[in-house]
């Protein structure tokens, strides 16, 4: 058995190392608890408004739940708004000129403002998606993302694009599903666990420790095998005695064969992909993204 230990201590070296880690890196975010809200004058407790009748009571409460979760881990408010009709004589009547993809931003900033939405403060740190489903006159529906204080701050357009690329993975088929991951994907930007963040799943130490035994025997296979300790002369009394044969051949003849090689081709295809963007503006103190379908 020491012998054994003896031989793998470094895998084993490995697994500790790579499991204190990961606990460390646990342990890390788990400390990293949001301050308690300290905005008193939010008009509202409600954070889901089905608006446009896209969810089942059970799907609003759910989501409730979850965004009560990662409020306080993200010491962020976190706002869902559905709607469902036509936002032009809304906004143009607050920015006549505003283009269509734009209307619901004048929407999603008003609706921030005047229920005082913000974890720290009236208009302070959160995040509000609104996604309308009515067709507007130009043929899209369009959907806006609005980010206000630390989220403003942490939310680069590359962010923003890919937070509304999973929502809209989704929302055609499983509105629930889509806005679940709005919220989800928020939460992992905020505390570091995103995509543009580099963290160890859950199974990444046994893996690791795993591939580290298949390598190391897999190196120190050939090492280990027995060594040849008998000779010709391990047994014999004296000089052993070698008796030299040889084969003596009269004749050799050599054939040859030619082998053609076979012809044909291969044939390729190609193909060609697009894609879609997204239009980004900011309105005073608000940041944010928009996306169409």
């Amino acid at each position: 058995m020491k012998e054994y230990f003896r031989y793998f201590r470094w895998v084993f070296a490995a697994t500790v190392v790579l499991a204190v880690c990961y606990g460390g890196i646990g342990l890390f975010h788990a400390m990293q608890a949001a301050p308690e809200r300290t905005n008193k004058e939010c008009l509202t407790e409600q954070r889901v408004f089905d608006y446009g009748d896209v969810l089942s009571e059970r799907e609003e409460k759910k989501l409730d739940g979850l965004i009560a979760k990662r409020e306080r881990q993200t010491g962020c408010d976190i706002v869902l708004v559905t709607l469902n009709k036509s936002l032009m004589e809304y906004a143009r009547k607050k920015e006549p000129n505003v283009p269509y993809s734009e209307f619901v931003r004048v929407f999603a900033e008003d609706f921030y403002d005047s229920n005082g939405f913000g974890y720290n403060k009236p208009i302070g740190d959160g995040i509000l998606l609104v996604d309308n489903w009515y067709r507007e006159d130009d043929g899209r529906v369009y959907t806006w993302l609005c980010t206000v204080g630390r989220a403003e701050d942490e939310y680069t357009y590359e962010r923003i694009d890919h937070l509304l690329d999973d929502v809209y993975r989704y929302v055609e088929d499983d509105p629930y599903r889509a806005y679940r991951t709005y919220i989800n994907d928020f939460y992992n930007d905020m505390t570091g666990r995103g995509a543009n963040t580099i963290y160890l799943p859950q199974w990444f130490p046994l893996a690791a420790a795993t591939f580290s035994m298949i390598c190391f025997v897999a190196l120190h296979w050939k090492s280990k095998k027995g060594k040849k300790t008998v000779v010709p002369s391990t047994y014999v009394n004296g000089s052993p005695q070698m008796y030299k044969r040889e084969d003596v051949f009269v004749n050799k003849i050599v054939t040859r064969r030619h082998i053609p090689k076979s012809s044909g081709g291969s044939s390729g295809s190609g193909g060609s992909g697009g894609g879609g963007g997204s239009s980004h503006s900011h309105g005073g103190h608000h940041g944010g993204g928009g996306r169409s379908r």
